[in-house]
């Protein structure tokens, strides 16, 4: 997997709606969306989002949006981005972002920052995307933060700053912020910022593996087969790059076939080293061609 420099997909999700009744109608916050209550309008477009219901999710994202609901604003513009039950307008996702940075809503000062890194709706600009991504992160949207720390991290649009990098994952982190845990960690392992960053490294990279994070779980394995930040332990390596395998990163399944081909880790299985070195190469994982074409040639 790609570990460069990459972004988060945008989070259009409000406080969980609790599941409707069988009759919709029957439901007392819907009679309340009917009768203009623009809470009960922003909680009934997040269930028809929920729900993949798009267009209607929409429909009452506009209702309370128009009251002023920033919540709502940005949902609403989430939707326009991404051309979900409404024509895709970057305009328009720009517009209603801004009225809800401007009523201090900090994830829509993250999702302009955005718009500016990628150059969608207004001109790209690293310089205005980390201004408004320091302004969610100093309001506390992790999204905003671990944005934040990557432009410091990679030097863009800000002079290179690790130790700053790294506080700002760590601010998303706390908050359970998936990308901003794996890229604490890998920042860690790789900088080796101050005496503990190996067992620092290994904590942080856990926590993104264990919610799935596939190229956390492929940078633990690393770590547990080294030894490095923590006991050297080829099984649990193993098991890590399996489920990394599974979620389809490149490197994993070529690092399991290494482990199948070996017999590190993992039962001595030519046929899986074979299949997994083939996912690999399928997704150009050079290391796996070669091995494979190695193997064709006869070559053991």
């Amino acid at each position: 997997m790609d570990t460069q420099h990459s972004l988060p997909a945008l989070d259009a999700e409000t406080e969980p709606p609790q599941p409707l009744e069988p009759d919709d109608s029957a439901h007392p916050l819907e009679a309340l969306a009917h009768a203009g209550d623009a809470a009960a309008q922003e909680w009934l477009g997040a269930h028809y989002h929920d729900r993949g219901d798009f267009a209607q999710a929409a429909r009452w994202y506009r209702k309370a949006a128009d009251q002023g609901s920033s919540g709502a604003q940005y949902n609403l513009g989430w939707l326009c981005y991404h051309g979900k039950g409404v024509a895709q307008d970057d305009a328009r996702a720009l517009a209603l972002w801004q009225q809800a940075a401007d009523a201090g809503l900090a994830r829509a000062m993250t999702g302009i920052g955005f718009l500016f890194e990628q150059g969608r709706g207004l001109p790209r600009s690293d310089a205005e995307a980390v201004a408004w991504y320091r302004r969610a992160a100093e309001a506390g949207d992790p999204a905003g933060q671990c944005n934040l720390g990557t432009f410091y991290a990679s030097g863009r649009g800000v002079d290179r700053d690790l130790k700053r990098a790294a506080a700002a994952f760590e601010d998303a982190a706390r908050q359970g912020h998936r990308e901003a845990c794996y890229r604490l960690g890998q920042l860690l392992a790789g900088e080796g910022l101050g005496h503990s960053a190996a067992e620092k490294a290994v904590a942080w990279l856990r926590k993104a593996a264990d919610m799935e994070h596939p190229a956390a779980q492929y940078e633990l394995a690393r770590l547990l087969a080294l030894g490095h930040g923590v006991a050297q332990d080829h099984a649990q390596a193993a098991a890590w790059y399996q489920r990394a395998a599974e979620h389809g990163d490149a490197q994993a399944q070529f690092a399991l076939g290494v482990l199948y081909y070996s017999g590190v880790g993992k039962p001595k299985d030519p046929d899986k080293a074979l299949h997994w070195w083939r996912q690999a190469a399928a997704q150009g994982e050079q290391r796996s061609q070669h091995n494979l074409d190695a193997l064709a040639r006869g070559a053991k």
